[in-house]
């Protein structure tokens, strides 16, 4: 790819030619897909492989740069599987209107406050907050104690759009696990 130093779209780091569409090129913004991030230091705090791809969900195997960029974008995974679980929400509004919807348009309905059916006003960001908090699990590796996300991005999707009385037994059911989980010390 041919870098040019005043900064025109040939520095923008594009989708993989086997992709039809990227996620991340909806999530990144033009700054954070310059070529030269590429060259920054991946932070402490970041975005973690396994969650780029189940965000991305394609091309495992290919060299992906869009991918590094975003391991240098965000600044935890939280952030950026929410934004990846928005994709699918894109999805399913398409559908459901039978037009193209635009990710800043799904972004904004996934954050708009109403009453998802528990007689409550949240919104479904609200909801991601919960089911993810309801997933962190304590574990060990390397000898050292860190909090790791147990759901993927796609079961988080389904418990957070999930009618109301599947959504109660799913908090229900994950308030369990985290019981059962320090029984076992599983750390």
């Amino acid at each position: 790819m041919k870098v040019n130093i005043k900064g025109s779209p040939e520095d923008l780091i594009k989708r993989c030619k086997g992709c039809s569409h990227c996620i991340f090129e909806d999530i990144l913004t033009p700054k954070q897909r310059m070529i030269k991030v590429l060259k920054y230091k991946i932070p402490k705090n970041h975005v973690h492989r396994s969650i780029i791809e189940q965000i991305c969900g394609k091309n495992y195997d290919e060299v992906c740069p869009m991918k590094y960029a975003v391991m240098r974008a965000f600044c935890d995974d939280r952030t950026a599987t929410q934004l990846g679980v928005v994709k699918n929400y894109v999805w399913d509004l398409g559908k459901k209107y039978h037009k193209k919807i635009e990710y800043q348009q799904a972004l904004k309905d996934w954050t708009k406050s109403q009453n998802l059916g528990r007689n409550v006003i949240e919104s479904y960001a609200k909801r991601y907050d919960e089911i993810w908090q309801l997933g962190i699990r304590e574990v060990k590796e390397d000898d050292e104690i860190i909090q790791k996300q147990v759901l993927t991005a796609d079961l988080i999707y389904e418990m957070v759009i999930a009618k109301t009385r599947t959504y109660r037994e799913v908090l229900a059911l994950l308030k369990t696990l985290i019981v059962e989980h320090k029984e076992r010390d599983a750390i």
